[in-house]
Order: C-alpha cells, then sequence, then structure tokens
C-alpha cells in the first residue's frame, strides 16, 4: 500500500468544458505523464467542468475535497496543470490554501508554471501569479460587462443558444423559430386553459418533443424557467439583478433602458415575439396563484373521463366536488380524511350524464332574446370559436394589457424598486396612459361579435350532436351553459333516480 508520500490527487478545472489545448483531457494527460517520471502514484482526479474560478459565488465542491483531502494527509501533493486552474481570485484564495496545505507538510505543485509551494522562495512568486490571474479575469470581465451593455441597449441576444421558440439571427435578434414557436404558444394557451406544467411535459414526452438546448425530456422545472424569463416575451432579461439576489430561478424583471427607462425588445423587425408582456404577466399570475394554493404548484391533476369531469358534479349536502368512481358519481367527502359528508351522493355515471345532456338540450331550446344565459352561452361560444371580430378584440385587449402591465411595472420600478427617478417615471406613466386611450378609443370602433347559435339552439340537432359527441367534446358544449350539476342523495338505498328531483343545474352566467 503506497504512503500519502508516494500518492498524488490531480485538480482539473475549466469554465468552458470544451476541446483544446488546455482541455480537462489535456490537463489530466499532461499530469498523469508528470506524476509518472516523479514516480507517484494518482489516488484520485478532482474535476470541476464548468467552473469559474474567478466568481466568488460559485461553488466548487470537487475544489474543496481536494482541498480537505490534502489537509487531511490523505495525500501529500494535490498537480494542477496550471495556477490559475485552481484558483482566479487572487492572494486572497490561494494564500489560504497554501497555509493550510504547509500546516500539514504537505505541497501543491503547478506544472506549466513550474512552481511548487514546498520549494523556498516559490511562495512569494505563486502568490504573485495568483494576483496576475486575478487581474486579467477583472479586465476579461470589466470587456465582458462592457460589450454586454452595448449589446443589452442595442436589443440583442446575449445568451448561448438560442430561448425556446425562438432563433438568433447574425444580427443577435430573436426571430420565431418555425417548429418551436408553434410549442411555445401551445403551452402557453394550455396552462392558461388549466393544464399544469406536468402535464404538459407528459404529452410532449409521449410525443417525442425534446427540449431546444440539448434534446432532454421536458421536466416541470425546464419548463418554468422558459416561461418566466422575459426573453419568452421577446424582452431583454435583467440577469444582473438575478445575480445580485444570488438565486437562480428567480422571476426576471424585463431589463430597462438606462436613458429611456423603457423595456428593450430582443425581436427582430417585423417579428412578434410569442406571446405579448401582458400575456406573460398573466400567466405568471396563473402559474403563482397556483404556487399559493398547492406549494409548488407543478402537481398534474388527473381529469377522470366521465362527462361530468372537472369538478362540474356537486354534492347538495356539502357542496363539495364529486368523482366518477365505479360507474357513479360520489361525493368527494363521503371517506374524507378531514369531516364528512353527513349524507353523501352517489348516483350512477351514465343515468346522471343523459339527464343533464337532455336538460342541456331543453334549456337551450327554450332561450329567448335577451336572456342572460343566452348571452352568456354566446360569449362562451364566440371565445371557443374565435372567429376574426372577437381575434380583433383580443388583439387590442392584449395590447391594452401590456401597456398596462407596463405602467404597473413603472410603478413597481419607482415607488418600490427605486429603479426609476421621479421625472423618468412622469415620462413613462405619461406615455404608457396616452397610448391606453388611443387603444380603448380603438376597441370602441370595433364592431360588436356575433354568435351563430343556430344550431345549439335547435334541440333536433343539439341533442342528436352531444349524445354521440366525444367525452371531452361535449363536456365543452355542456360548460357552454352549465356553471356546475347540484346532486341532491336518494332518500333510501335503490331508489329510482327521478332527474328533476335529484338535480339542480347552476346555469351559466355573464358575470
Amino acid at each position: 500500500m503506497s504512503t500519502p508520500e508516494l500518492l498524488v490527487d490531480l485538480y482539473l478545472r475549466l469554465s468552458i468544458d470544451k476541446e483544446g489545448k488546455d482541455s480537462l483531457e489535456r490537463q489530466e494527460a499532461d499530469l498523469r505523464e508528470w506524476a509518472s517520471r516523479e514516480g507517484k502514484t494518482v489516488r484520485t482526479v478532482w474535476r470541476d467542468a464548468g467552473k469559474s474560478g474567478y466568481k466568488r459565488s460559485v461553488k466548487r465542491p470537487d475544489f474543496d475535497s481536494a482541498i480537505a483531502a490534502v489537509k487531511a494527509g490523505e495525500v501529500a501533493t494535490l498537480a494542477v496543470w496550471k495556477l490559475d486552474r485552481l484558483s482566479r481570485q487572487g492572494a486572497g484564495q490561494v494564500g489560504t490554501v497554501l497555509d493550510d496545505v504547509d500546516a500539514v507538510g504537505g505541497r501543491v505543485f503547478f506544472l506549466k508554471d513550474s512552481l511548487d509551494s514546498s520549494v523556498p522562495g516559490h511562495r512569494m512568486v505563486i502568490v504573485m501569479v495568483s494576483e496576475q490571474a486575478r487581474a486579467e479575469s477583472a479586465n476579461t470581465s470589466l470587456r465582458v460587462r462592457a460589450k454586454k451593455e452595448v449589446q443589452r441597449r442595442a436589443g440583442q441576444y446575449l445568451g448561448g443558444s438560442a430561448p425556446f421558440g425562438y432563433v438568433v439571427g447574425g444580427d443577435r435578434k430573436l426571430r420565431r423559430n418555425p417548429k418551436t414557436a408553434p410549442l411555445a404558444r401551445e403551452v402557453y394557451e394550455r396552462l392558461l386553459g388549466g393544464e399544469t406544467m406536468l402535464q404538459v411535459c407528459r404529452d410532449w414526452n409521449e410525443r417525442g418533443i425534446r427540449t431546444q438546448r440539448n434534446g432532454a425530456h421536458w421536466r416541470s422545472s425546464n419548463l418554468s424557467v422558459i416561461l418566466r424569463s422575459p426573453t419568452f416575451a421577446g424582452l431583454v432579461p435583467d440577469h444582473r439583478e438575478e445575480r445580485a439576489a444570488g438565486y437562480q430561478g428567480a422571476d426576471l424583471h424585463p431589463w430597462r433602458h438606462p436613458d429611456t427607462g423603457e423595456h428593450v425588445s430582443l425581436m427582430a423587425d417585423g417579428e412578434a415575439p410569442i406571446v405579448t408582456e401582458g400575456e406573460r404577466v398573466a400567466l405568471l399570475a396563473e402559474l403563482d396563484s397556483r404556487l399559493r394554493r398547492y406549494g409548488r404548484g407543478m402537481r398534474a391533476v388527473r381529469q377522470p373521463r366521465s362527462l361530468l369531469g372537472g369538478g362540474l358534479v356537486v354534492c347538495a349536502t356539502c357542496q363539495g366536488k364529486c368523482n366518477d368512481f365505479g360507474g357513479a358519481y360520489r361525493c368527494r367527502r363521503r371517506e374524507h380524511v378531514g369531516p364528512q359528508c353527513p349524507r353523501p351522493v352517489s348516483v350512477t355515471t351514465t343515468l346522471l350524464d343523459e339527464a343533464v345532456k337532455r336538460a342541456w338540450a331543453s334549456r337551450l331550446a327554450a332561450l329567448e332574446p335577451g336572456d342572460a344565459l343566452l348571452e352568456a352561452v354566446a360569449a362562451r361560444w364566440l371565445a371557443k370559436n374565435d372567429p376574426v371580430v372577437v381575434q380583433s378584440h383580443r388583439e387590442y385587449s392584449e395590447r391594452l394589457a401590456t401597456l398596462e402591465a407596463k405602467l404597473a411595472a413603472a410603478d413597481h420600478d419607482h415607488y418600490v424598486r427605486s429603479k426609476l427617478d421621479a421625472e423618468r417615471y412622469a415620462r413613462i406613466a405619461a406615455a404608457l396612459e396616452g397610448q391606453m386611450t388611443t387603444v380603448r378609443a380603438d376597441i370602441a370602433l370595433l364592431p360588436e361579435p356575433e354568435a351563430d347559435l343556430g344550431s345549439l339552439l335547435d334541440p333536433e340537432l343539439s341533442l342528436p350532436a352531444i349524445m354521440a359527441a366525444p367525452v371531452m367534446e361535449a363536456r365543452a358544449l355542456l360548460r357552454l351553459a352549465i356553471d356546475k350539476v347540484i346532486v341532491t342523495p336518494a332518500d333510501r338505498p335503490g331508489q329510482r333516480f327521478v332527474p328533476h328531483e335529484r338535480i339542480r343545474i347552476a346555469w351559466a352566467s355573464t358575470r
């Protein structure tokens, strides 16, 4: 068994793991060749791939382990390819390492610098070289920051690979990716429609859709990062604020131009973002509301395959929702962990489904002009079918929502974050309010949309259609007019189901 004096550990580091003369593989090969010449056995190879040696906030677990191994006497020598591979934080960190290693009689050897901490006089040189490395990193960082500031002001994308849904042109501007932009828009609409991120990820993984950057499977975590970044709306993000907070994955604010106080677009001329800023704000509000309700908000809720799923059936006794279980809609509180329902409802699925379909068709057929239910059905029908006029209303409403979101962001930046002084805030607020007034006037000039409900109001057409429709399609038709179906429990077991005695329908409202 080799003694610690005959053992050597190798420490390898590279900020960007890549091929080349200083790659991790090259570092290891050179150090192993040196160890062989010295008659030493390589015990452990410590690697920090893709880790910065300059940023104090970056954790380097193998660096800590390598120093700890020497301090513990497990090995007498730690060999590093070059001094700046060990650290770029200057004499502060390097001096501490040398003190710790020297205290136990160990040594650190730097191959390309030909420096050995155990050789008299080398320590001073090591400290000087470490300060040079720190100065080089600081100068490089300054140049990079200056360059990025220019690019940020010009609305150029600063990242590496393109964000999901976009491609990056030679001008560093974003353009829609014809393959992934529809998917990005799809996830926005599905999440606002009530689906969870986990459901979307499962669906995409089953469809063979992979992440844009590395072709990996989708997870709620990587999907959330995409949705929360301002780049999703084609805006320059304020990454500097995220780093200052020391928290990765935080909701990023759009960056504001220091001269105008306005958010800066990353989109190429003539290109529209996948979602507007207002839509992104609305999506974040929805995701955050789920976080408050469910903790992480990623939990997938498996909807029943029966017609009246999604909370449509309600127990009249406790007002709790009913699930489809064993061929019957049953009150969730029938066997509830907490307070149980004193008279839980249970009704055969097929009986209730047919009764509700018939009640739906009959109620629609009895509607008269001016009926509040007719107005509610028309509004929901239009929202579902989305004709041209409604699309125009939606686009103007989205523009208005975007302007309102910008005004709210300016309020937050001025009053809460103190990022805007009073003069710039007043100028931005006045400009936004003027634009909002114009958009509201444009909305007022739009024609009112009209819904063609003829087929829905004719029971000879609507009843056969809903009876033959697939479950999800039939459920969508029911939801045009029905908010919930309240069911009363039977008086005794085996009692015959009489629809008008057992069910009460809460019809849709325009409110």
